[in-house]
């Protein structure tokens, strides 16, 4: 039986699942203490970095996956399986130049079920499906003008009306939170409450772009990584690491080919679509090489 490389992730330490919580509690503090601490742009440009460094590389590892499950165990398979997945990053591209409302509204339903496997090894489907959906929602109910602004950068006014179409009452999202970290806390599930709560503060307190910026790179980035690196046989891990780097510099040249596609757009705008639609464009077929991992790994 081959060993499942996703869905049934390994439980991460304690220490691991600690990082965000404490990270999030502390600079919602500080964003209180001191709200013009980080400009707009600075967020924007310190965004771009964290994902650089600490976001692209969890979806690098995506080839040896795929050697993994079965899908590119020659040379030949592999030029194969790194030009489908190239094919379906620049259709990603392509779809949200077309239909940039819809490529949005897609992009944030997926990424509510990916987040979602964040908590795959400890809570049940339901459940952090919810959550999934709320860490998309709870930026957008507590922070509408702001989301909107970011919304219509990435697909224009259009985007912008979405927001403010998504964006329910700021009490209601809080109040479903509180409601599912009282139910981890019920069920024991004592690092997972700490790390919602951790997320709620977070929504609440710091700006969209901090928000995600924290969440996707302590979070959802490292314990996908983690995941992969216990999964694999130690004496993998060099090679692991390189992949990473080389994958990840790949994605990097891939990414700023895009600058010409909206090199007519202010800096700050372009950057913001370089991260998020970058990101689009590597997590559609990402979630596809999960998905058929794990029906392997099942089956």
């Amino acid at each position: 039986m081959m060993q499942n490389t996703t869905s049934s992730q390994p439980t991460p330490s304690k220490i691991e699942r600690l990082i965000f919580p404490i990270v999030a509690f502390s600079v919602a503090v500080l964003w209180m203490l001191l709200p013009d601490l980080i400009s707009p742009t600075v967020q924007i440009y310190g965004l771009a970095v964290l994902v650089i460094f600490l976001g692209l590389p969890h979806g690098a590892l995506d080839p040896w996956v795929a050697e993994r499950v079965g899908l590119s165990q020659t040379p030949q398979q592999a030029v194969l399986f790194n030009l489908v997945y190239l094919l379906i990053a620049a259709l990603v591209v392509l779809t949200w130049v077309w239909l940039p409302v819809a490529s949005l509204m897609v992009f944030l339903a997926i990424s509510a079920w990916h987040f979602s496997g964040d908590w795959a090894f400890d809570m049940n489907r339901l459940l952090r499906l919810c959550v999934g959906m709320l860490l998309i929602l709870m930026p957008i109910a507590f922070h509408t003008e702001n989301v909107a602004f970011i919304f219509t950068q990435l697909s224009g006014t259009g985007g912008g009306v979405l927001a403010y179409e998504l964006a329910m009452p700021a009490w209601a999202i809080a109040s479903a939170m509180v409601l599912l970290i009282s139910i981890t806390s019920v069920q024991r599930q004592w690092l997972s409450a700490f790390e919602y709560a951790g997320l709620l503060i977070l929504a609440y307190v710091a700006s969209p772009l901090v928000y995600f910026a924290l969440y996707f790179c302590l979070l959802h980035s490292p314990r996908h990584l983690a995941g992969l690196f216990r999964y694999a046989n130690p004496k993998e891990h060099t090679r692991l690491l390189r992949m990473a780097l080389i994958y990840t510099v790949f994605t990097l040249i891939l990414m700023a080919a895009l600058y010409f596609l909206w090199s007519d757009l202010p800096v700050d705008s372009m950057i913001l679509r370089l991260v998020f639609i970058g990101l689009a464009a590597v997590t559609v077929p990402h979630m596809m090489l999960l998905a058929v991992s794990d029906f392997r790994v099942k089956h």
